[in-house]
C-alpha cells in the first residue's frame, strides 16, 4: 500500500473520531491512531527512497531536458541567426540590385534623352540644309532662267542684225539689178528709135512710083 493511501486512513481515524461539543476539538482513539502512524512512519523511508529516485530522474530529467532544449535553442539560434544572415544578404542583394537597376534605368533614360536630342538636332540640321539646297538650287535655277533668257535675247538680237544685214544686202542686190535693167532698157530704147529714124530716111530718099 503506498503511503498516500496510508496518510489518507490516518486521516480517516481523525475524521472518524467523536466531535468534542461546542469545539473544533475530537475525541481521537490514540492506539489506532498511532497505529496507523507507526504504518505511515514505516512507509516514509522506502517512499523518501522512491522519491529521491524520482527526483534524482526528475533532475536528470531536468537536466537532459534542459540540455536538449539548450541544445535545440542554440540550434534554432544558429538557424535563426543563418537565416537572418540569409535574408540579410538577399535583402542587400535586393537592395543593391534596385540600386543598380535604378542607375541602369537612370542611365537609360539620360541616354535616350540624348539620343533624343541629337535625333533632333540632326533633324533641325537636315531641314536647315534642304531648305539652303533648296534655296540654292531655287537661285541657280534662277540665274540659269535670268542667262538663258539672256543669252536667247542675245541670239535674238544677234539674229535680227544678221537679218537686217542679209536684208539690207538682198536690197541693194535688188537695187543694183533694176538699175542694170534700167540701162540696159534705156539703151535698147535708144537703139530701137535710132534704127526707126534711119528706116524712115532711107525711105524718104527712094523715088516714088505712080
Amino acid at each position: 500500500m503506498s503511503i498516500y493511501k496510508l496518510i489518507d486512513r490516518l486521516g480517516l481515524v481523525v475524521e472518524e473520531s467523536a466531535s468534542i461539543p461546542w469545539s473544533s476539538y475530537k475525541l481521537v482513539n490514540i492506539e489506532k491512531f498511532y497505529d496507523q502512524l507507526e504504518l505511515v512512519m514505516s512507509k516514509l523511508p522506502q517512499e523518501i527512497k522512491e522519491a529521491t529516485s524520482i527526483l534524482n530522474q526528475k533532475e536528470e530529467i531536468i537536466n537532459q531536458a534542459k540540455a536538449k532544449s539548450e541544445k535545440v535553442l542554440k540550434e534554432a539560434n544558429k538557424q535563426s541567426q543563418e537565416l537572418l544572415e540569409n535574408t540579410q544578404y538577399k535583402v542587400d542583394k535586393m537592395v543593391k540590385d534596385s540600386e543598380i537597376l535604378k542607375k541602369i534605368e537612370q542611365e537609360a533614360e539620360k541616354i535616350k534623352k540624348n539620343i533624343l536630342t541629337e535625333a533632333e538636332e540632326i533633324r533641325m540640321r537636315a531641314l536647315k540644309e534642304a531648305e539652303e539646297m533648296r534655296k540654292k538650287a531655287y537661285e541657280e535655277a534662277e540665274n540659269v532662267r535670268v542667262g538663258a533668257d539672256k543669252y536667247a535675247e542675245g541670239v535674238l538680237l544677234s539674229m535680227e542684225q544678221d537679218l537686217a544685214n542679209a536684208l539690207s544686202i538682198i536690197r541693194n542686190g535688188q537695187k543694183h539689178l533694176m538699175s542694170q535693167q534700167s540701162q540696159k532698157t534705156g539703151r535698147y530704147e535708144s537703139f530701137a528709135t535710132r534704127s526707126q529714124d534711119r528706116d524712115n530716111r532711107e525711105q524718104d530718099k527712094e523715088p516714088s512710083i505712080i
